[in-house]
């Protein structure tokens, strides 16, 4: 992706921000400092607004490159590489391992139509993986519930549209 958009940074923040309140603090000084004043916020307005920060601060080191590279520039030796490796059974294992040792969101590329009509490849937050694969809502912020479940199959079929593409930390 070169132009970073608005529910990419969104979803890419509120996966950074889930990690940091479980203990996995960014190593970026903006993006840690951004998710310990959302941490701290006591207001709605106060939280929006470090919340806003911590998405810039994102969308800022997401630049042009690749989530992969922020990812293990932000998280040094934590980001697991093999999530979307293998044949199905075998990410399914993965997904249910990495849930059961972690318990931590991770991200997964799938392929679905936008509200635009438009077919195309976005980030999921994934929260948990059991026969349904339950998907965090991207940006808890606002006030629009997006909380779902898909079938596994399904999930997989469009994850595998992107070439299983994820991001995980453990």
């Amino acid at each position: 992706m070169s132009k970073v958009d608005e529910q990419y940074a969104t979803t890419v923040a509120t996966w950074v921000y889930q990690l940091h309140a479980a203990g996995v603090v960014a190593q970026d000084d903006s993006i840690s400092k951004a998710c310990g004043a959302v941490w701290a916020s006591k207001e709605a307005s106060e939280g929006e607004a470090a919340a806003l920060r911590l998405v810039e601060a994102v969308r800022t080191a997401l630049g042009s490159g690749s989530l992969d590279g922020a990812a293990q520039g932000w998280f040094p030796d934590r980001v697991s590489e093999s999530m979307g490796e293998g044949e199905r059974d075998e990410r399914t294992t993965r997904m249910r391992r990495h849930q059961f040792n972690s318990g931590l969101p991770w991200l997964a590329q799938v392929v679905e139509r936008g509200s635009d009509g438009a077919v195309a490849p976005h980030w999921l937050l994934v929260e948990r993986v059991t026969d349904q694969v339950s998907v965090m809502d991207p940006n808890p912020w606002d006030d629009v519930d997006e909380d779902r479940c898909l079938p596994l199959g399904d999930f997989q079929v469009l994850w595998e549209l992107t070439g299983c593409s994820a991001v995980a930390v453990k």
